[in-house]
């Protein structure tokens, strides 16, 4: 690959299947406790699946992301990872409205319902990482946060959809949604074989293709900051819009949804201007201050109840977060070697979705503005004390080095 250019062929195809994970989660968020309803069981039981759901991914996507660090190696390419997981996934989410739809006059089919759901997650965790992995071969490391600007966009783009195109979403029916959502998974996995050819795989008695050395290995320091780092932000993330949702509901009241949509809108519209000033910062430099514009913005939505003055954050509060989100990929990277970038990505998606897991077991007494906003704030910072320590080990140049 060119190494002084960013392949946007390539970014193309990644964030295909960026959008198709980030649509297919918005349908099945919406439609799960209507089916579950449907089927007999309480609404609430979805938020137990939820659980069971992030739990499993915490543990399969380290997993699958060094499987397919495996696979690069002896076959050139990670595709036979995400080929089987888009297709065991796409098989499952569209299982889930047929089981609905016959389950209601049969005990045992309604039985499967719940296993069916969490096998569709579990295939969803199969290929994330060694699809979103790809990106390090995307740009040189000094650019890589301007190629992830593309992922924020588009999963901030199709994440709105759930504040205000829900009712539409719902309209369609489940078959046809959820027919949507698998195609799209299909569809993104083409596309992003398509523009990605394997490399050429490394024989079996090189030995380039020998067992990883010891400064190649993943300590677990490492393993500490990576996996902290997930938690801080997913943590950040889901204190961030639980604070924003009441803060535009005591403006907007009933259209709420419409400030939790424009707040998306915003991160995604201001992803690739975050991402060029990343590349001048630095990536881990980008983050923190990210995250120290974040806390600032956060603190001012929290404490200062002007509508002006939450409008004027917001949009600041949209830029720095996005300069957060861009950066999270190419900070893994940048802390591991290329020989275990899956692994590494891997272990930050399974401590961002073991974070999520147990977020309403953990925090379940946590309501209100003020406590959400500086919880909110406490776990942001965390995630910042751990970049600003990964900045000591990090295996790739960000401009000048402290």
């Amino acid at each position: 690959m060119t190494r002084d250019r960013v392949l946007w062929r390539r970014v193309g195809g990644i964030t295909a299947v960026q959008g198709a994970i980030t649509l297919t989660w918005v349908i099945y968020a919406l439609y799960l406790p209507q089916l579950l309803e449907q089927l007999g069981f309480a609404k609430e039981f979805a938020l137990v699946l939820l659980t069971i759901e992030h739990a499993l991914e915490a543990i399969i996507e380290p997993i699958s992301g060094g499987l397919s660090d495996r696979f690069q190696r002896f076959m050139g390419t990670r595709f036979p990872f995400i080929a089987g997981g888009v297709i065991l996934a796409s098989a499952f989410f569209i299982g889930i409205p047929a089981i609905a739809i016959f389950g209601e006059s049969s005990a045992i089919v309604k039985s499967i319902f719940p296993f069916v759901v969490v096998a569709w997650a579990s295939a969803m965790a199969v290929f994330r990482s060694p699809a979103v992995v790809l990106l390090g071969k995307t740009a040189p490391p000094l650019e890589l946060p301007l190629a992830a600007s593309c992922l924020t966009l588009i999963q901030q783009l199709v994440g709105a959809l759930r504040f205000t195109a829900y009712g539409f979403i719902l309209g369609l029916g489940p078959a046809f949604a959820f027919t949507i959502g698998s195609v799209a998974l299909l569809g993104g996995a083409a596309c992003l074989r398509f523009v990605t050819p394997p490399d050429l795989p490394q024989p079996v008695e090189s030995p380039a293709n020998a067992e990883i050395s010891a400064d190649e290995k993943i300590t677990l320091p490492t393993v500490f900051l990576i996996v902290g780092t997930g938690v801080g932000i997913a943590w950040g993330l889901r204190f961030l819009f639980a604070t924003l949702g009441p803060v535009y509901g005591s403006f907007l009241a009933e259209n709420a949804g419409w400030g939790m949509t424009g707040f998306s809108l915003g991160m995604a519209i201001l992803a690739l201007p975050a991402g060029k000033l990343a590349v001048k910062l630095g990536n881990s430099r980008g983050m923190l201050v990210g995250i120290g514009g974040a806390i600032a913005m956060l603190g001012i939505v929290t404490f200062i109840p002007s509508g002006f003055v939450v409008a004027i954050a917001s949009v600041l509060l949209a830029f720095c977060f996005s300069l957060v989100l861009n950066g999270m990929v190419p900070y893994v990277l940048g802390l591991v070697s290329s020989r275990r970038s899956g692994l590494g990505v891997g272990f930050f998606f399974g401590g961002f979705s073991a974070a999520m897991s147990f977020f309403d077991g953990i925090f379940v007494a946590v309501k209100g503005i003020p406590a959400t906003g500086i919880r909110g704030a406490i776990a942001l910072a965390f995630a910042g004390t751990l970049i600003a320590l990964s900045l000591r080990i990090s295996k790739v140049v960000e401009g000048k080095i402290s």
